[in-house]
């Protein structure tokens, strides 16, 4: 595995890992205590102001970082691959315990929801069977880099805050001491942001020619108009050069506006990153279509309902079919590909 960052010159720089994997386990295990002291320290709790005065300030994004263990833990109660033993390692439950809201309805829903997401990802990047180079931004505390290069013919680059990869680097290589997968070099972590193209482009020669997939699950919903604007016009020009797609998610209100527990969720969400979890949202699909058509891409609208034979979480959520189809119907990932 290789950590890839830029230089403050801009130079590009590899740092390969060479520690023993006894010392991965023991400098592994102060993950809790950093995370901890993020969540309590390093982040203070703000306050949403309106949505202007939010775009006028610098939007301090290592902020909304602790929202990747609270992932994890939603992905726990699946049967991903690797999911459980992410969430045990970070000690996701009790991280992400000030974010959490305690009502079982919700819970067995968002369950469902995190499952589902991270499945319909994968059952559309099935679609495109010849692509095997991948490109995840943000990755967070994602099992999916672990899961494709036990595939030696696929490479993967994971790209997030640099203090995430730092963590999920350390994490990998503990759970992978134990696999087949230890002896796989082609899983690449690197810096970088969606909204810097740069970086973007210097993340993709990590890997080798061909068509790309870039994996972007839960992100767009929390960045403003020209955000994701931007976000949209860097992966077209990646797309571009390369050929591929772009698959994204959360598109739109994962809950109904007027559900008062998810209302208090995003509450606790926005006091303590200072990021709404809906700032991105459309108010439904259609108007997402015509925004990245517009943007230059051929969109490919495919539903959280069509994977839902295949989620573990909706046979424990005390759930009926029908409860968990009506509620995973609106909830759509687009496949993305550049018209050029």
């Amino acid at each position: 595995m290789v950590y890839s960052s830029h230089s403050p010159d801009g130079t590009h720089r590899s740092l390969r890992l060479e520690l023993s994997w006894q010392s991965l386990v023991d400098r592994g295990l102060d993950l809790i205590t950093r995370i901890r002291r993020w969540v309590s320290s390093g982040v203070r709790p703000k306050k949403m102001g309106d949505s202007d005065n939010q775009n006028k300030k610098q939007r301090q994004y290592e902020n909304i970082g602790p929202t990747a263990a609270l992932v994890a833990y939603y992905r726990a109660s699946s049967d991903i691959p690797f999911a459980k033993e992410i969430a045990q390692e970070i000690n996701a439950e009790e991280i992400s315990k000030e974010l959490k809201v305690n009502d079982p309805l919700l819970l067995s829903k968002i369950f469902v929801a995190f499952e589902a997401r991270f499945k319909s990802v994968d059952a559309v990047l099935g679609k495109y069977p010849n692509i095997t180079r991948f490109i995840e931004i943000p990755s967070g505390f994602s099992t999916r880099g672990i899961t494709k290069t036990q595939n030696p013919a696929v490479s993967y680059v994971e790209c997030d805050l640099p203090l995430i990869l730092q963590e999920k680097q350390k994490l990998v290589g503990r759970i992978l001491a134990h696999t087949d997968g230890a002896r796989n070099r082609s899983l690449f972590f690197h810096a970088a942001s969606i909204l810097d193209g740069d970086q973007l482009h210097c993340a993709a020669d990590q890997l080798s020619d061909g068509p790309i997939a870039i994996i972007t699950e839960g992100l767009l919903s929390y960045l403003t108009i020209q955000e994701r604007t931007a976000a949209a016009k860097n992966v077209w020009a990646l797309l571009a050069a390369h050929g591929g797609v772009w698959i994204v998610t959360d598109l739109t209100r994962m809950f109904r506006p007027d559900d008062a527990k998810a209302a208090e969720l995003r509450q606790r969400i926005s006091t303590t990153t200072g990021f709404s979890p809906i700032t991105g949202c459309f108010s439904k699909n259609s108007e997402a279509k015509r925004f990245f058509n517009l943007l230059g891409f051929k969109v490919h609208d495919y539903r959280r309902s069509e994977v839902m034979d295949t989620l573990s979480a909706s046979k424990s959520s005390g759930l009926s079919d029908n409860e968990v189809r009506s509620f995973l119907e609106p909830q759509a990932t687009f496949a993305l590909e550049a018209r050029l």
